[in-house]
């Protein structure tokens, strides 16, 4: 933390700068920098995965209805276990299960949306913890830092003593502000994450009583 003026007993003329807030929370400050921009990285990247056309893509349901409809349930069950799509997940995962039944292959397929829901959570929730315990560690830092500085001044002045608390918040300010912006993209992206999971459900489970009725 920048507390030269607290060391020399001299409070700094001014206000100060958002740029010289950040450089008052020290190294702790860039950590959190570099976990938002993850944060954003992360955001996008789920957001592109999300798409329907990368979570079932319209050639592959055509592909995968043509097999059926055509009575090839095995090329089918093979086109699923090639992709690597949403959609191709859960056809496959009902396939595999196609001796048993209608009820059977439903059953795996909800399974396999649940299981497959998880892996397609994203991790901005879990960068934003992570600020949080930066954020934690920066005031804590801080107020470490005022606490020896001010027992080292013969003639601690009050405003010695603010100006180590204000960075101190400053650090816990800027750790809630990325944060809040990491734990409001998970809530965004758990919303689209779960209707467009139903909605390719639906699709397999469509697929696979067409293939129950082929069978």
């Amino acid at each position: 933390m920048l507390l030269a003026a607290t060391a020399t007993g001299a409070a700094p003329q001014g206000s100060r700068g958002p740029i010289e807030l950040f450089q008052a929370t020290g190294f702790v400050g860039y950590v959190r920098l570099a976990l938002g921009i993850a944060g954003l990285v992360a955001t996008v990247r789920r957001n592109l995965e999300l798409r329907p056309e990368r979570l079932a893509p319209e050639p592959l349901q055509k592909s995968l209805e043509l097999a059926i409809h055509a009575k090839k349930i095995d090329v089918a069950a093979a086109q699923a276990s090639a992709s690597a799509t949403l959609l191709s997940t859960l056809v496959a995962a009902g396939l595999a299960l196609r001796a048993g039944g209608l009820d059977v292959m439903l059953a795996n397929v909800e399974r396999a949306t649940a299981r497959e829901s998880q892996c397609l959570g994203n991790q901005v929730a879990r960068l934003g913890g992570t600020v949080l315990l930066f954020g934690f560690l920066g005031t804590t830092i801080a107020v470490i830092s005022v606490c020896t500085v001010l027992g080292s001044l013969k003639e601690p002045l009050p405003s010695d003593l603010y100006i180590g608390i204000g960075e101190a918040l400053t650090c816990m300010a800027f750790a809630l502000l990325v944060a809040l912006c990491c734990f409001a993209a998970f809530f965004l992206l758990d919303g689209k994450l779960t209707r467009r999971t139903l909605a390719v459900r639906e699709i397999a489970e469509e697929i696979l009583h067409s293939a129950a009725r082929a069978g």
